[in-house]
């Protein structure tokens, strides 16, 4: 008889315990706070932006326009060459051998040489010193 006492106290107090949860679980929902921060927020007409200065570029304190296309009278451009051996050496640096330096003169120089078993040409711009270099074909074994 007192193991059925027992039980039947057991039972009552779970049966307590679980009405219980929910509702203290929907009270707590109630008073749940919001931990974000509150802001204030600020509505800017973009229609009525105030007048900024404009400044007009165009007008100068010099009465007279240069046309830039054009050289002024005393204006006296340089225009150095390049010795024809520097290509001869930045052929050299890139690995080709048995170069030739073929033409030295006007505003092109060109060069014939030979890297791994082919045989190049090179010219080379007299003024700026640009190589450009072309396949010409295989080296013939004598």
């Amino acid at each position: 008889m007192l193991t059925k006492s027992i039980l039947t106290l057991a039972a009552a107090t779970l049966a307590t315990v679980l009405i219980q949860t929910p509702v203290q679980a929907s009270e707590s929902a109630r008073t749940v706070r919001d931990h974000r921060a509150t802001v204030e927020v600020q509505v800017r007409d973009h229609r009525a932006a105030p007048q900024a200065k404009v400044r007009d570029h165009r007008v100068s304190k010099q009465e007279k326009v240069r046309d830039h296309r054009s050289q002024r009278k005393n204006e006296v451009v340089k225009v150095s060459r390049k010795d024809c051996r520097v290509g001869y050496e930045s052929l050299r640096r890139s690995g080709y051998r048995n170069i030739k330096m073929l033409d030295c003169n006007g505003k092109e120089y060109s060069y014939l040489a030979q890297k791994h078993r082919a045989l190049f040409g090179a010219k080379m711009n007299a003024y700026s010193g640009s190589l450009k270099v072309s396949f010409i074909g295989p080296v013939k074994k004598h």
